[in-house]
């Protein structure tokens, strides 16, 4: 590419810069009537405060779409193209920059790019390579921009490419690395120092490395009771021999014992609030005077008190002022965060042909009593309507199959914590609900105390107690229209429903929204008899496990990766002589499919199902028996099993891209899961793949989803061959 039009400049130490200078009608009434439907809470959400836009980029701006460099490292090496962008202050776009171009464009400023060729050469002495020079910058034109106004977006400026040659020359090594005025530690501990250090003898000197090193022996030192131990760093570079000697000097101090603890409130909430009485916070101090000083006693101690999430700030903090003191004091201070919190909010729901309109309120109070009782108080309150969408398509909304009605969701939870002792929790929870799903309305208020306790940094088991009575308000299907295999099938208009439940949950991940290391189990039994209450009689036990391996360092710096695989299933069994108790409801029966186990299915689709009696067919809908009607109720079944193998990268800025199978089935009893007489898999597995895309935020992962069925099995025949699935975590 010629560069006539681009005036030449120079400055120190760097060859060359090249810069820019600046130059249906039957569709009609049920589309409007779902605008009408949507347009009131969009105009709500719209309402709030908006960002200020920033002002639009003088005329002579000019983007810089992307910024590489020639003769660094490759890719994996620590001196990619990532790398040495990540020490310049001159940025380019960022991927996606399209979504809010007037924001998130970078324009090019010439002095930030001078001065970044010093920061460069800076950062190579940093990785070793005291010899490095950077050459210069060459700054090519990609676009010559659109100057014209439109009301819709701002005008595009000029944009370029910026390249910068490197010329790395060879780094120096790590010829030696001692560790003096430690030896009262003890040689072994000295030599564990010494093999975890990052900075090692032969390797390329680093300097954050060094500066690692020496925090890792300060750190090893305090929790050896050498509370005002220091670690100096010498090093001496030798550029002819291409080498670097580095020594760590470490002062000890007296061996010291913790001192008196003392608590303050501070910040202005303190006055404006019964504070939390002092046994509840000593109680989670593990700092006892007299004790050896160890430095992660503070850091147990501010994780123990923010757990108790009633605090915005805790700060532990020993007093060193003394070098030669043996007793060190803590000081705690501590701002109490606001114990009581009210939301409200109205939400839209459009979901396998469920349209449901809601607004909610809930109130929190973190501290009740002022002994940490926790209550939430949840309402939501919408009104839902689930048609046929065969017939939707063809216009007849007034004569459309529908089942509709208000929706109530409300619920107390009262949570008291240390019952019996710390790490236990006493849990009620009272909820009264009414909903509408496929083929009928109901309502079942429920009371469920349980208590939980944590037994150790993974484990927490859980013992609970539900007792539920539900209504049928409009039921379309008749239990006595079925015969086997759906004897178990239980569609009585009410019934009282009451099991015990014990659940073990194992949990490593290192992130609750997006992990990429660790595990996660979950798993439950339930009882339920008429000795407890209940009109059934059945045992439940599901279980979910899923592992999750970081690829962080197969990726390039700019990217990173996991695997997640997951596995889980269900059982349920009745018992008892008596026909009528030895059944399972309806609520309580095995159900997949959706966005959140196996996604080549709409919700709860994957497994048995009836007819939708309104469509006049009379069907049972099971292995082997071929779909007549696509007007399906899912009925779900005794068994289930899944697996998801499922594949993710992110880029830095939060972006994603995600591949899986997913593989399920749920079967009406356990004589139907293995079968030797069918062909292909004995167990009838049924997958899927897909692939979608995420944008992670704090607090979720927005998930667009799109997955396509593999297999040909019969009784699905009439589904639809993809899903799309939308939400707001991910998959699992």
């Amino acid at each position: 590419m010629s560069h006539e039009k681009w005036p030449r400049w120079r400055f120190p130490s760097v060859t060359s810069l090249d810069m820019v200078d600046g130059t249906g009608p039957d569709m009609l009434p049920a589309v409007l009537r779902c605008f009408l439907l949507v347009l009131p809470v969009w105009l709500l959400a719209c309402g709030g405060r908006g960002k200020v836009r920033p002002p639009p980029p003088p005329p002579d701006a000019v983007a810089v779409k992307s910024i590489h460099f020639a003769g660094n490292g490759a890719v994996g090496s620590g001196r990619s193209d990532f790398n040495l962008r990540s020490a310049m202050d001159q940025g380019a776009n960022p991927r996606f920059w399209w979504i809010k171009p007037r924001q998130r464009r970078v324009f090019l400023d010439k002095e930030t790019l001078e001065l970044d060729a010093w920061r460069l050469e800076t950062w190579y002495a940093h990785q070793g390579y005291f010899d490095a020079t950077f050459r210069g910058w060459d700054v090519s034109r990609v676009s010559d921009g659109q100057r014209t106004v439109m009301f819709w977006r701002p005008p595009n400026p000029a944009a370029v490419r910026v390249r910068g040659q490197v010329e790395e020359r060879s780094p120096s090594l790590v010829r030696s690395v001692k560790y003096k005025g430690m030896k009262k530690i003890g040689g072994p501990l000295l030599s564990s120092i010494e093999r975890a250090a990052p900075l090692q003898e032969g390797a390329i000197f680093n300097l954050d490395a060094m500066k690692s090193s020496a925090a890792m022996a300060v750190d090893q030192l305090q929790e050896r009771s050498f509370a005002h131990a220091t670690v100096e760093t010498d090093v001496n570079v030798y550029p002819g021999e291409k080498s670097v000697d580095v020594v760590f000097q470490g002062t000890l101090g007296p061996s010291c014992t913790f001192g008196d603890v003392t608590i303050e409130y501070v910040g202005s909430a303190a006055n404006n609030q019964e504070l939390l009485a002092e046994d509840l916070i000593r109680g989670e101090v593990t700092i006892e005077p007299g004790r050896p000083y160890r430095v992660s006693e503070l850091s147990k101690t501010q994780r123990r008190l923010f757990g108790l999430g009633v605090f915005s700030i805790v700060n532990v903090v020993p007093d060193l002022s003394d070098p030669e003191a043996d007793v060190v004091p803590v000081h705690i201070s501590i701002a109490p965060s606001k114990y009581q919190q009210l939301k409200t909010g109205a939400g839209l729901l459009f979901e396998g042909g469920k349209q449901d309109v809601h607004v909610s309120a809930d109130y929190g109070h973190v501290n009740l009593f002022n002994k940490l009782v926790r209550l939430n108080f949840d309402n939501r309150l919408g009104y839902a309507t689930l048609f046929q969408f065969d017939e939707l398509a063809e216009g007849e909304l007034e004569n459309a199959t529908k089942t509709s009605g208000v929706t109530v969701d409300s619920s107390i939870n009262i949570l008291v914590p240390r019952v019996p002792k710390r790490g236990w929790d006493l849990n009620n929870k009272v909820q009264f609900e009414q909903g509408v799903e496929q083929g009928y309305r109901f309502r079942s208020p429920t009371w469920a105390p349980s208590l939980r306790g944590q037994l150790n940094q993974y484990f927490a088991i859980e013992f609970g107690y539900n007792l539920s009575y539900f209504q049928y308000l409009e039921l379309e299907i008749d239990r006595a229209d079925f015969d086997n295999p759906l004897a178990s099938l239980d569609f009585r208009e009410k019934y009282l429903l009451a099991f015990l439940r014990q659940q073990l949950t194992y949990d490593s991940r290192n992130d609750f929204f997006a992990p990429t290391r660790g595990q996660y189990g979950l798993y439950t039994l339930a009882q339920s008899g008429s000795y407890l209450g209940s009109d059934f009689n059945f045992l439940k036990a599901t279980g979910d496990h899923r592992v999750y391996r970081s690829l962080n360092k197969y990726l390039p710096d700019s990217l990173r990766g996991a695997l997640a695989f997951r596995i889980g299933g269900g059982i349920v069994e009745t018992y008892g002589n008596d026909e009528l108790r030895a059944s399972v409801p309806y609520q309580e029966r095995l159900y997949l499919g959706g966005a959140n186990d196996v996604r080549g299915w709409t919700q709860d689709q994957l497994g048995p199902y009836i007819c939708d009696p309104a469509g006049a067919i009379d069907c049972i809908g099971q292995l082997g028996a071929q779909q007549v009607s696509d007007e399906i109720i899912p009925i779900g079944g005794l068994v289930s099993g899944h697996a998801t193998a499922e594949l993710r990268l992110y880029t830095l800025d939060g972006y994603g891209i995600v591949a899986f199978y997913d593989t399920g089935m749920v079967w009406t009893n356990r004589s139907e899961v293995w079968d030797p007489s069918r062909e292909g898999l004995p167990l009838a597995l049924q997958p899927s793949v897909g692939s979608g895309v995420r944008y992670l935020l704090d607090f979720a992962a927005v998930r667009l989803d799109v997955a396509f069925r593999l297999g040909d099995e019969p009784m699905f025949a009439k589904l639809p061959g993809w899903n799309f699935h939308f939400s707001l975590s991910e998959a699992f």
